[in-house]
């Protein structure tokens, strides 16, 4: 799998909310399916990005990195987008 911005979108959702339900909701899609998203991902990066317990997610140390390098580029996209539909 390739990594694309909307799977960036999905990691900086989970650590912005702190959980898969309230991520899933504030994307638009059934927490299963970001779960199984997540895991993707996560597989993809070759190991776990979030801790998850019944209280919430939390970004791991390889979560941190990757959130460190996914945050501007989602920011940097959006950016790009606005910009050209001006």
């Amino acid at each position: 799998m390739e990594l694309e911005v909307r799977h960036l979108r999905v990691l900086c959702a989970v650590a912005d909310s702190g959980s898969l339900h309230k991520a899933a909701r504030e994307l638009g899609m059934a927490q299963p399916s970001l779960s199984t998203q997540l895991g993707r991902i996560e597989h993809a990066l070759g190991g776990q990005l979030f801790v998850r317990a019944r209280t919430g997610c939390r970004p791991t140390p390889l979560g941190r990195v990757v959130l460190s390098r996914a945050r501007p580029l989602v920011a940097e996209f959006a950016a790009l987008v606005t910009e050209t539909r001006a």
